[in-house]
């Protein structure tokens, strides 16, 4: 069996964490499997080696290519390439060859990068995929919505809405988008983030383990989401470190001895959008040595065996929530938008979060998100239940995908 992975994002330790807990389960669930994930465009090579699977049944491509890829995927969309270009152009030859070889191309699994961020490059890709007549399977994904405001918008749902009805197999991570799907009349199968199909218990390095020596800790991961479509120019890159640094005051209201573990999910992508900047904002401005931020350059197993030992998480990022389910660690999500909320309702764990997505827009809503925040604190406990179904559910979602490819 040969797969080709395409879309694999990059920069985000939770994609890591889904990246090779999917590619580890595979090699040990199919026989004679060939792996290959390709990369398009001005890729960093260190950038790939964070996600990398040590085996020789799995190798990672990049194609380098002269032009800037989206751009080129925008204007393929709209305007076809010429057939005789996929084999007199270097790069675009690469591309087809891999997608000849496969016997199934696999969409890695991620964000919501087909709908609310309109991103034509991953579509463009998905969209190889029926030009060179190959199953294509859409796995463990969110998508929508589906704006129709500009004529751009609206061939961008046009054109996902075919894709969707192409998918050879489509599993769905949450409940809001299976929603979507039903409203749009196309089948899938339910399933949770691939992170779930194993739970990491590794050596923690020893620097870390010194930070850490005999402390109480709960891990925090905020988001800076100005970089979000539905937040930009909303509040004040001020206003959401001034809410942060609240929150951090509650933490300690409600246990003063407790050191607070700030663990980066998003790293390599430039200053404002990785987690870092901000964490650093935040403690620069309480100035206290219980806050410790833990660096960029960890990666995701060493993340969840970090949050395996927390006394609980907040978490504004959605794999944060992820990896204190998996690891069965107390948490409260800051819900900013409807992967967090549709994982969340799946569980029967809505009572652990707080809808964030209108928080920052006025003072009211701030104070109303804190005092909640506070009072849920002391209710907070261990869930195995909610882990164990976290597990069984992406676990017989794996097992559909398993009999589409043997078929």
């Amino acid at each position: 069996m040969k797969i080709l992975i395409i879309n694999q994002p990059l920069g985000n330790r939770g994609d890591e964490s889904a990246h090779k807990a999917l590619v580890r389960t595979l090699l040990q669930k199919v026989d004679n499997i060939q792996i290959r994930v390709l990369f398009v465009g001005s890729v960093e090579q260190w950038s790939i080696s964070q996600f990398k699977i040590d085996d020789k049944r799995v190798k990672y491509l990049n194609i380098h290519t002269f032009f800037r890829a989206s751009k080129f995927s925008d204007a393929a969309l709209l305007k076809p390439i010429r057939k005789i270009m996929w084999d007199i152009h270097p790069s675009l030859y690469q591309i087809k060859r891999e997608y000849k070889w496969a016997d199934i191309v696999l969409c890695a699994p991620g964000g919501i990068c087909m709908g609310g961020f309109q991103n034509w490059q991953h579509l463009y890709f998905l969209k190889l995929a029926k030009h060179f007549k190959k199953p294509l399977a859409y796995y463990g994904r969110s998508f929508g919505p589906f704006p129709i405001s500009t004529e751009l918008n609206r061939k961008y749902k046009e054109i996902s809405y075919e894709m969707l009805n192409y998918f050879s197999f489509l599993s769905i991570r949450d409940s809001k988008t299976a929603k979507l799907a039903d409203e749009i009349g196309v089948s899938y199968t339910s399933t949770l983030d691939t992170a779930f199909l194993e739970t990491p218990c590794v050596e923690i390095p020893y620097e870390i383990k010194m930070q850490l020596r005999n402390k109480s800790y709960m891990v925090f991961v905020p988001n800076y989401l100005l970089w979000h479509y539905a937040y930009r120019g909303k509040f004040t890159e001020s206003e959401l470190i001034d809410f942060y640094c609240r929150v951090v005051g509650l933490i300690w209201k409600f246990n003063p001895d407790l050191h607070i573990v700030m663990l980066p999910q998003v790293y390599g992508k430039g200053d404002k959008i990785d987690d870092l900047p901000l964490f650093r904002m935040i403690a620069n401005q309480i100035n206290d040595p219980r806050i410790i931020i833990i660096s960029d350059s960890y990666n995701s197993d060493i993340q969840q065996t970090i949050i395996r030992s927390a006394q609980f998480v907040i978490g504004a990022r959605y794999h944060s929530i992820v990896f204190a389910i998996n690891q069965c660690v107390p948490f409260i999500a800051l819900s900013y938008e409807h992967k967090i909320a549709g994982l969340l309702e799946t569980l029967g764990k809505e009572d652990s979060m707080i809808n964030f997505t209108e928080t920052m827009f006025s003072a009211e809503a701030q104070e109303e998100c804190l005092l909640k925040l506070y009072s849920m604190m002391p209710l907070l406990k261990n869930d195995i239940n909610a882990r164990n179904k976290a597990k069984q559910i992406t676990q017989e979602g794996l097992e559909q995908f398993l009999i589409k490819i043997n078929k």
